[in-house]
């Protein structure tokens, strides 16, 4: 795989992070509004957080077989048990390490007074008032980072594991 090869990969891995990110950014903001009313904010975090990983993976695994890595890996490997079940396995690991970075930003955000990111939800965004509110942004800055430790790790287990070509497959 030549330069310009690998570069437009990488562009369409970007674009279906971005894709799937905002999946389930608008997921979990929703299920963070669901939740309101559970008591424990680590409960309301994991609950929002898997609801969102769900939808993110499932559109990630569409987008990563069939667009990103297209023709990189057997058709008939990409949709055998194993293959799913390691997808899963990966990215249940990236949602692992997502989670664990959102609650660490939660936890050194909720030190400031009044500030509980998860007290943000869908309704921050669908009302537009959300420009000058400290929660909304820690919110969006917690989101963003959880989301670069996954698209990291899912980028490097995706391209050298999931859908690296075969010796025999890499001869032009």
């Amino acid at each position: 795989m030549n330069k310009k090869d690998n570069m437009w990969e990488l562009i369409k891995f970007l674009i279906t992070g971005v894709v799937c990110a905002a999946a389930d950014y608008f997921t979990t903001s929703l299920f963070l509004r669901i939740c309101a009313g559970i008591p424990s904010t680590i409960a309301q975090s994991a609950i929002s957080l898997l609801a969102g990983f769900i939808v993110g993976v499932i559109l990630n695994y569409i987008l990563s077989t069939y667009w990103v890595f297209k023709g990189k890996q057997d058709k008939a490997v990409t949709k055998s048990t194993k293959f799913i079940v390691l997808f899963i396995v990966f990215s249940a690991i990236a949602y692992g390490l997502s989670f664990l970075t959102y609650e660490g930003c939660r936890i050194l955000f909720s030190h400031a007074p009044g500030v509980n990111i998860n007290d943000c939800g869908i309704d921050y965004i669908l009302k537009f008032q959300f420009w000058g509110d400290l929660v909304f942004w820690l919110y969006t800055v917690a989101f963003i980072l959880k989301t670069l430790v996954g698209l990291i790790w899912n980028y490097f287990t995706r391209k050298y594991i999931l859908y690296r070509r075969k010796p025999e497959q890499t001869q032009e």
